[in-house]
């Protein structure tokens, strides 16, 4: 083939060579606003010069018709992409627009279908001749869609320079005077586009759209790129807003989402592109905010967000009007309260526990001022007798005098040894040793102790435990836990009762349990009894006294082996007092 290289051919190479060297520069400019759409129509208006390049240098008709079927897919993308590029200036319409934006792919796809099948029908063209120009021309004789692809295409440049027109209204006077010269560079890719369509090339069959195309795009460029004419004040702004603390989004008068800082992404944990949509799609936990509240009244609230993000925010909606009748849209600041929230908790639960101690430290001193200064009356009170008195009593008498004074001193003792167990217990000095117990041998130590005083009720203590089994625990805590718990099912049984411990492996831990049949309890006295608020002072079956002091010290050094306790219990049936030890 020869080809037939024209001053036309050259025109076309370089018009694609300047618009490839557009693309490679602004490639590299990463802070223009609409750089992709920019890259896009460039690069798009350098395949159509270079596809006219090698259609005006080929002689056959054949071949220029081929290459010209090509040629569409940047003629008919090219406006799209200029649309784009200018919405991403004008958000206020950007948003508008961009949800119903597939709509505009459906003219050009069904135009590029037609082009490739122009041979079934005779919509784009409907014939072929050579130019009386000569240069290697073709004219191509159009039809019917034709024309209605090209309406379209210059009807979406027409829409794009409208709203370029707007943009630059809105642009300080300054700036105004050079945002003309840019919309003069917009119009000459409608006036080629319109020139071609209309036949009013100055070379009858030549396609001068690209060379508008490339016009635009140096007169873009200079403004836009090298000046910074629209984008230095918006990127300032932009800059703050990313710069801020503080999440910002912006919402338009139907509250869909028109701008969001990546701050705000970020603490909310959105991941995707939510300009276009509707805030409370994208955040249905802010829905009440914008029931509740009046769009054009300013108003603070503290928000809790579990999904997609967790935490809290202040959320600060300002009014954004033109006027004080015409209402814009909203600017909403989220402001994270996470650290402040956790610091109430902190601050709260310390309350909490300083009333639950103070609560406690009364309980302490009324144990202190009343329950250890009663058996010491008694101790003090028989001593008295004794020592002033002995030869008036008789045997039984004095035995009797010398059998209280030993309650006395036990309960005294008892409660002493609670009293300092306890008090080591909160100081953090309790000494925790853990070592392997045999279980059934711990029983019957705690048996020794307390059956004295079950023996005086009648009462029969049965060690249910298997021989050997062992635990991995403190032997001075498993000594007061079987002490206190054992005790107290003497103190509410009747006379003649049964207490029996058991226990049973579950996996790593040892379930025991101590049951009685004596008095029992109430769902309520069973809620209360590891309180320190409420600790119990109800009277055994004989009238023994207690404070409660020691179920306390069964929780805390329970819960020291990580194990667990929970009672069961009916009035007139007894109780179930279950604990859990470790194995290992």
């Amino acid at each position: 083939m020869i080809w037939q290289v024209t001053y036309i051919t050259w025109i076309h190479v370089i018009t694609a060579i300047i618009s490839l060297q557009l693309v490679f520069t602004v490639y590299n400019m990463r802070q223009i606003r609409g750089r992709i759409p920019f890259l896009w129509m460039m690069a798009l208006s350098a395949f159509w010069s270079l596809i006219l390049t090698f259609e005006s240098a080929t002689p056959n008709i054949a071949e220029k018709v081929i290459l010209s079927e090509f040629e569409y897919f940047a003629n008919m993308v090219i406006p799209i992409m200029f649309l784009r590029f200018i919405l991403s200036y004008d958000l206020d319409h950007s948003v508008r627009l961009k949800r119903y934006f597939l709509l505009f792919w459906i003219i050009p796809v069904i135009t590029v279908v037609l082009v490739f099948t122009h041979k079934l029908h005779s919509l784009i063209w409907t014939g072929f001749s050579w130019s009386p120009a000569g240069h290697n021309i073709l004219i191509y004789h159009h039809g019917f869609a034709f024309y209605v692809a090209m309406a379209y295409s210059l009807g979406i440049i027409f829409l794009g320079n409208i709203l370029l027109i707007r943009f630059i209204r809105k642009r300080p006077g300054y700036y105004q005077s050079k945002g003309w010269v840019l919309l003069s560079g917009s119009l000459f890719a409608l006036l080629t586009g319109l020139v071609y369509t209309l036949g009013l090339s100055p070379v009858e069959g030549l396609d001068i759209s690209p060379m508008g195309t490339l016009i635009a795009g140096l007169i873009f460029f200079r403004g836009i790129a090298r000046d910074q004419l629209f984008d230095l004040i918006p990127f300032s702004h932009q800059l703050m807003i990313e710069k801020l603390k503080d999440g910002v989004i912006v919402l338009d008068s139907r509250d869909f989402i028109m701008d969001i800082s990546p701050v705000a992404s970020k603490a909310l944990q959105i991941e995707r592109e939510v300009t276009g949509h509707k805030f409370t799609e994208v955040l249905p936990v802010f829905l009440p905010i914008v029931e509740e509240t009046s769009k054009d009244q300013e108003f603070r609230k503290e928000i809790e967000i579990k999904s997609p993000a967790v935490g809290w925010f202040e959320v600060t909606r300002y009014p954004l009007s033109r006027s004080e009748t015409k209402f814009l849209g909203s600017l909403l600041i989220l402001h994270d309260i996470n650290h402040r929230k956790d610091t109430e908790m902190q601050l709260r639960k310390l309350a909490e526990e300083l009333t639950e101690l103070n609560r406690m430290k009364d309980r302490i001193y009324s144990i202190i001022s009343h329950d250890l200064r009663n058996p010491f009356n008694t101790i003090l009170g028989f001593s008295q007798l004794l020592s002033e008195s002995y030869d008036e009593f008789s045997e039984s008498e004095r035995r009797n005098f010398a059998d209280n004074i030993l309650n006395a001193s036990k309960s005294a003792f008892n409660l002493l040894e609670n009293l300092l167990e306890w008090s080591l217990m909160q100081l953090g000095k309790y000494d925790f040793v853990p070592q392997q117990l045999i279980l059934d041998h711990q029983v019957d130590e705690s048996f020794t102790l307390i059956r004295p005083m079950a023996s005086g009720k009648k009462i029969e203590l049965i060690n249910a435990v298997p021989p050997g089994l062992c635990v991995f625990a403190d032997r001075n805590m498993v000594a007061a836990i079987l002490r206190n718990l054992i005790s107290n099912a003497v103190k509410f049984t009747p006379v003649g009762g049964c207490i029996e411990v058991s226990s049973s492996l579950d996996h790593d831990w040892v379930e025991v349990v101590i049951a009685d049949n004596g008095i029992g309890m109430t769902a309520q006295v069973i809620a209360d009894l590891f309180s320190y608020s409420k600790m119990q002072t109800k009277q055994g079956t004989s009238s023994e006294k207690g404070t409660g002091l020691g179920l306390l010290l069964v929780r805390d050094f329970v819960q020291k082996h990580q194990g667990s306790i929970r009672v069961t219990s009916e009035p007139g049936k007894g109780s179930r007092f279950i604990f859990t030890l470790p194995v290992k």
